[in-house]
């Protein structure tokens, strides 16, 4: 059949938030040891591959290709057993600990203010996850004041006998991360969680009302999600949803994502109903704050996480990109996780750096689909195989039909029109282009497309690359077999 990519311009969904290309990282693996400094940590590097401050020259100067708003800090299970304490003041006091979530000694010679020096060097706004484990409220306060306060108080004046007069301005804080898990160091009830949020929610705004506070939430299809909402909706910002897919096949890389879709809409729709429960005016969005595609059978946590993506992962990633566009009416901030080695789009080693296949939508999603999400539709041949896995796990959460094209579209303050598009098919697919607006003139063409099992390496670091090319007015557009491609129009 032939395929038809439908995109009404005129029909706005809503702005989307660059928050949604924010990142995260954990002390996990050499997420930091390794990936935002170099594994053995100078305090003061005189590298050349260093900044003045200590940290991979590389990695900075990847970000700033990316300008990720927000990276959420210091986990993930990390938080559960971390004391901001052990991690600040002069290197000689500072105490190694043992790190019970992935089974290693944590050094804490990076901490909080090695991390939002490192968010000030790429221009990013730090994102702090407390400690709601092992850590209680009077510590979480110590936290904030310490970070937050220009009073004349003992951790604010803490925080300047450390060398930093002004305060770090910390806007986003989550209360806590997955506490609902029984992989956490300490694990709660939905019950004695919802009480526990209320308390340090309320404690925290007599402390800081500007900060902005995080519910933590599951998948979005749970009764804690539920319970939680109806508790705390008045008190927070944001419900935090954390998902992963599976990728043991090319399809099951494609689709599984589609599960975040159902997700959302039920999240919302809790969200919407506990609000109305408890008669509260408050707006709070989704935080999709830890997703990815990922295979924990072969690259468990334990052994970091190092993960080698492919052209089905890029793919894959696409999609979750996708589907926070579709629905930036309610997901405001989503971070990848995680942001250098673990899962992730960039990997180091010493001295040298390359991109995964999977930086290349994360990259382009974040300079070029921008502005205001628009209504798209897709019409194509489907994927009619066996579902297995995540696709018959979540079976009754997927899509009936599984499209091989997957689209989202947005217009920016300058008329230009993005279209980005999947085409997971075995082969390549002429679609036909229908627009609400006349289009202008066409700006360009950007394909990343391979094999699907290709992958880039410090050998090879540019097999699974963009190409950029001319494009035309004409309505109708091949995609490659395999590929992510964005077409880029002046309306």
């Amino acid at each position: 059949m032939s395929a038809s990519l439908s995109i009404t311009t005129r029909h706005t969904i809503a702005p989307v938030d660059r928050k949604i290309y924010s990142g995260f990282v954990e002390h996990m693996g050499r997420c930091v040891y390794g990936g935002l400094v170099p594994e053995t940590h100078p305090e003061v590097s005189t590298k050349d591959e260093c900044t003045p401050e200590g940290f991979r020259k590389d990695v900075v100067e990847a970000f700033k290709e990316v300008k990720p708003p927000l990276v959420r800090y210091p986990g993930g299970n990390y938080c559960a057993n971390f004391n901001w304490m052990d991690s600040v003041g002069p290197m000689s006091e500072r105490k190694p600990r043992l790190e019970l979530a992935w089974q290693n000694t944590e050094p804490n010679t990076f901490g909080t203010n090695e991390f939002v020096a490192w968010c000030r060097a790429t221009d990013i706004e730090p994102f702090f996850c407390l400690n709601m484990g092992t850590g209680d409220l009077r510590e979480a306060l110590a936290w904030i004041e310490y970070c937050n306060s220009d009073a004349n108080s003992y951790y604010a004046n803490l925080r300047r006998q450390h060398g930093i007069e002004k305060p770090h301005g910390i806007k986003y804080w989550c209360l806590g991360n997955e506490v609902y898990g029984d992989w956490q160091v300490a694990q709660v009830s939905k019950e004695v969680y919802a009480a526990m949020a209320i308390q340090w929610a309320k404690a925290i705004r007599m402390l800081d009302p500007t900060v902005k506070l995080v519910l933590c939430g599951q998948h979005g299809f749970n009764d804690w999600d539920e319970y939680v909402l109806q508790q705390c909706v008045g008190w927070v910002d944001y419900h935090s949803i954390h998902l992963y897919s599976e990728q043991k096949t090319h399809e099951m890389a494609v689709y599984a994502p589609l599960v975040a879709e159902r997700s959302i809409v039920w999240t919302q729709a809790m969200i919407d109903r506990a609000r109305y429960a408890t008669k509260t005016d408050k707006q709070v969005k989704i935080c999709f704050d830890e997703w990815n595609v990922w295979n924990p059978q072969k690259y468990p946590g334990t052994d970091g996480h190092e993960e080698i993506y492919n052209v089905s992962d890029m793919l894959g990633v696409a999609v979750w990109l996708h589907i926070f566009v579709r629905h930036a009416d309610i997901v405001e901030i989503a971070c990848i996780a995680q942001s250098v080695n673990v899962i992730s789009p960039l990997f180091t080693k010493e001295g040298d750096l390359f991109k995964q296949t999977t930086w290349w939508p994360y990259l382009l999603a974040a300079q070029y689909l921008c502005g205001r999400s628009v209504s798209t539709h897709v019409q194509s041949s489907v994927w009619e195989g066996e579902r297995t896995g995540q696709l018959a796990q979540f079976k009754g959460m997927l899509p009936e039909t599984l499209y091989h094209l997957d689209m989202a579209a947005t217009v920016n303050d300058n008329n230009v029109l993005t279209v980005s598009v999947v085409n997971a098919k075995l082969e390549d697919v002429e679609a036909d282009l229908h627009i609400d607006l006349p289009i202008r003139a066409g700006i360009e063409k950007i394909e990343v497309a391979g094999e699907p099992e290709d992958v880039n390496s410090f050998e090879n670091k540019d097999k699974v690359s963009p190409v950029r090319s001319e494009l035309s007015t004409s309505t109708k557009v091949t995609f490659k077999r395999c590929s992510y491609t964005m077409l880029r129009y002046q309306l």
